[in-house]
């Protein structure tokens, strides 16, 4: 889905995809086996040309999130953003 997103836009175009990149401790899901994959691996994912697309950002920034009954954690995003080039 994100490549063919990807694919849609016109030179200029950016796609920006933001994820999970952790659980809060109040998420219904606390497996310890789910894994979150990187915005550098969801960019490898995409198959991009490198001559047509450049990565303008890949990081994970931390925040702190606020949950049920006012209990904050710190929580990890991921960020990825591409641009096409050609």
């Amino acid at each position: 889905m994100l490549r063919s997103a990807a694919h849609a836009l016109h030179l200029g175009g950016r796609l920006l995809v933001v994820d999970h990149g952790s659980a809060a401790p109040w998420s219904w899901n606390q497996d310890p086996g789910v894994r979150y994959p990187g915005p550098l691996e969801v960019a490898a994912g995409l198959d991009l040309d490198p001559a047509t697309w450049t990565v303008e950002r890949a990081d994970t920034p931390r925040r702190i999130a606020t949950g049920p009954g006012g209990r904050t954690a710190e929580v990890i995003d991921h960020v990825l953003l591409v641009r096409r080039t050609a």
